[in-house]
C-alpha cells in the first residue's frame, strides 16, 4: 500500500518530517541536546558525558512535536485511504483529530505497557537462569535475544489488536479499545505472523542504526529517520487495511 502510492505517502509525510527535523535542528542546536540522545548511541565519549539540563528540554520538545507529527502522518493515511481524501502537499491539519488520535495512541500504549512489565519479569528471571546454569553471559544474551522476539512479537500483536480502532477516530468513527479486540478474533492468528515480521526486521533496522551512530552520529540520526517512517508508514497502512477489512467489510485485496 505504501509503495504502491508512493507519491501520496510522500506528500503525507513529506513536510511533517520537515517539521520534525527542524525541531531536531532546535533541539541540538538551542538546547545543546547531543545527537546521541535521539539516536540512542554513541561513541564512548559522548556515553560518559553527563547533558546539560537544556538538553532535556530540548529531548521533551522532540517527544511533543514527534508525538504530534506521528499523528497529522497517521491521520492524513487514515483518511487517504479510507476516504480517498487525497493529501495535499501540506497535509491538512484543521478539522482533523490529530491531538484525539494521538491520546487513544498514548491509551492503547499505556495497556501494551503494562502488559509487558510481567512478560520482561519473565524474561529477566529466565536469563538470569541461563547464567547461573552455567550458559554465561553469552547464553543469556542468545536466549534474551530469542524470547526478546517472541515478547516483541506478542506486544507488537497486543497493540495491532486494540490500535485498529485508531483508523476510525482518523475518520471521526471512533470505537472503544476493546471494540478493536473483539473484532480482530478471526485474523488474530495472521496479525500475530505479520507482528513476528515487523519485529524481526525493526531488530535488524535497530542493530544497523546503533552501529552506524556509534561512528557517525548525524548519519545514525538520518537512517533512524529513515527507518522510523517506514515503520510508521508501514504500520500505519497495516491498521487501515485491518480496519477497511473487519470493520467496514472491504476485501484484504483488491
Amino acid at each position: 500500500m505504501v509503495f504502491g502510492n508512493l507519491s501520496d505517502a510522500i506528500k503525507a509525510s513529506l513536510v511533517p518530517i520537515l517539521v520534525a527535523v527542524a525541531a531536531v535542528l532546535i533541539a541540538v542546536l538551542v538546547f545543546d541536546m547531543p545527537l546521541s540522545m535521539m539516536s540512542g548511541a554513541g561513541g564512548p565519549g559522548q556515553m560518559m558525558m553527563e547533558p546539560p539540563a537544556s538538553a532535556y528540554l530540548g529531548l521533551l520538545l522532540l517527544l511533543v512535536v514527534y508525538l504530534f507529527v506521528f499523528g497529522w502522518i497517521a491521520v492524513t493515511w487514515h483518511r487517504y485511504v479510507l476516504l480517498e481524501e487525497y493529501p495535499a502537499s501540506v497535509p491538512a491539519i484543521g478539522g482533523r483529530p490529530i491531538w484525539p488520535y494521538i491520546g487513544k495512541s498514548i491509551l492503547i500504549g499505556l495497556i501494551v505497557v503494562v502488559i509487558a512489565i510481567p512478560l520482561f519479569f519473565i524474561v529477566g528471571l529466565l536469563g538470569a537462569g541461563v547464567m547461573m546454569g552455567g550458559g554465561g553471559m553469552g547464553g543469556a544474551m542468545v536466549v534474551g535475544t530469542i524470547i526478546g522476539l517472541g515478547i516483541g512479537a506478542v506486544l507488537t500483536w497486543l497493540w495491532f489488536r486494540f490500535a485498529i480502532v485508531l483508523p476510525g477516530t482518523a475518520i471521526g468513527k471512533p470505537m472503544k479499545a476493546g471494540e478493536g479486540w473483539n473484532a480482530t478474533k478471526a485474523l488474530s492468528g495472521t496479525i500475530f505472523q505479520a507482528s513476528l515480521i515487523i519485529v524481526g526486521i525493526n531488530i535488524v533496522a535497530s542493530l544497523v542504526v546503533g552501529v552506524v551512530s556509534a561512528g557517525v552520529p548525524i548519519l545514525g540520526a538520518i537512517l533512524n529517520l529513515g527507518v522510523t517512517w517506514v515503520t510508521l508508514m508501514v504500520g500505519a497502512s497495516l491498521l487501515t487495511t485491518l480496519y477497511g477489512h473487519i470493520v467496514e467489510g472491504r476485501p484484504l485485496i483488491d
